[in-house]
């Protein structure tokens, strides 16, 4: 599903260099991890390596007259709510997401974690669009449904916040979780919703097609607080959309 316009020819190109960044970098880590016994201090080299590289390559390929247009200012379309787990980036669901998607990111794509980035997305850079964004095998819906008694105060403080231990499984909890959050955005942005001016979007990235859709797909399940997929797909918004996945 794309959840942006169509995109010009240089956000593709800085996609396809993010893209590459992105398998580079894994794949230095990846070798740097490899030998056994290797220390520490070598496999930060590898990592910082890569980055340094990765950015000269980036630079060298993208002309000074692509930043021209948001060096100075700002204009996203999407405030974003992620988790912060490495396997779900930008580019698994958006072919130009510079200067079009603010993203708060935080373990268990939380609204009370990072309100004011949410907030400051909404309110003064005035997205139209919310989006929470969960995710399939998400270690912080694990831990949030087990005892947080021995994990570290800083840790447990972000989990509590999450409500997810009425689910059946991990799969269901990931979906509620997702719930639990438009919810709490709802309360915030009630009065934008009802009068149009902000859509809230709740979503789930899956990796491991733990919801029969196949791997990577972006799956709608909540739309302003409705969960019902047929209501959903309805709604205007979901018009003339060939690829969308809508329901658990």
């Amino acid at each position: 599903m794309k959840i942006i316009g169509e995109d010009t020819v240089k956000k593709n190109t800085l996609t396809l260099l993010t893209t590459a960044f992105l398998l580079n970098l894994s794949c230095a880590q990846a070798a740097d991890k490899a030998p056994q016994g290797e220390s520490l201090d070598t496999t930060i080299k590898g990592v910082i390596s890569a980055l340094v590289e990765d950015n000269a390559a980036f630079t060298a390929a993208t002309p000074e007259e692509h930043f021209h247009g948001f060096q100075d200012v700002q204009n996203p379309r999407v405030t974003m709510v992620m988790c912060s787990d490495s396997r779900v980036q930008m580019d698994n669901f958006s072919q130009g997401a510079e200067n079009d998607i603010f993203v708060a990111r935080n373990i268990g794509n939380q609204f009370a974690t990072t309100q004011g980035s949410i907030e400051y997305g909404v309110d003064v850079l005035k997205t139209p669009v919310l989006m929470f964004v969960g995710h399939s095998h998400c270690g912080a819906v694990k831990a949030a449904r087990g005892d947080l008694s021995q994990i570290p105060s800083a840790i447990r403080k972000e989990l509590q916040t999450m409500d997810v231990k009425s689910a059946h499984d991990e799969k269901q909890a990931t979906a509620l979780n997702v719930h639990n959050q438009i919810d709490k955005a709802l309360k915030t942005f009630k009065t934008k919703v009802d009068s149009q001016k902000v859509v809230l979007i709740g979503a789930l990235y899956d990796f491991r097609n733990d919801y029969g859709y196949g791997k990577g797909h972006l799956i709608i399940i909540n739309l302003n607080g409705e969960k019902d997929p047929k209501k959903i797909l309805d709604s205007h918004y979901f018009d003339g959309l060939k690829n969308v996945n809508v329901g658990i």
